[in-house]
């Protein structure tokens, strides 16, 4: 299931950056992403889905790596990928501001805003 994600997503990439298209183009802006997500064929969907997905598995592994992110997010164990899709949804519907912008780093946006991680306190002192 994940290398059929990984094939569907770097399709969509192919596809944005075919002839007719200026190379900085072949970005995925929060406009584009948006109208994809809300695209009512499936293919549209499962771009969509696989996008955020990417994202996701991308922060996962760097957070993994010891990398800190500039901007982190936690998701909670079994989180459907479709919940955190609509977190992504619902805040590019308020932050237009996004939509010119390459999509990806308004996709952890957005799940920082919904699934934020919990500060680290530091450990107490024993007396």
């Amino acid at each position: 299931m994940k290398k059929e994600r990984y094939f569907l997503l770097a399709g969509l990439f192919l596809c944005l950056g075919l002839p007719g298209r200026p190379a900085a183009a072949a970005y995925v802006t929060g406009d584009d992403l948006a109208r994809t997500c809300r695209g009512g064929e499936s293919v549209n969907i499962f771009s969509c889905l696989n996008y955020i997905a990417g994202v996701i598995d991308y922060h996962v592994m760097m957070q993994s790596l010891g990398t800190a992110p500039t901007i982190d997010f936690c998701l909670p164990d079994g989180l459907p990928l479709e919940k955190a899709a609509v977190a992504v949804m619902l805040y590019l519907k308020k932050a237009p501001q996004h939509d010119s912008f390459i999509a990806a780093p308004t996709v952890a946006m957005a799940l920082h805003e919904k699934y934020p991680c919990a500060p680290i306190r530091p450990a107490k002192k024993k007396k």
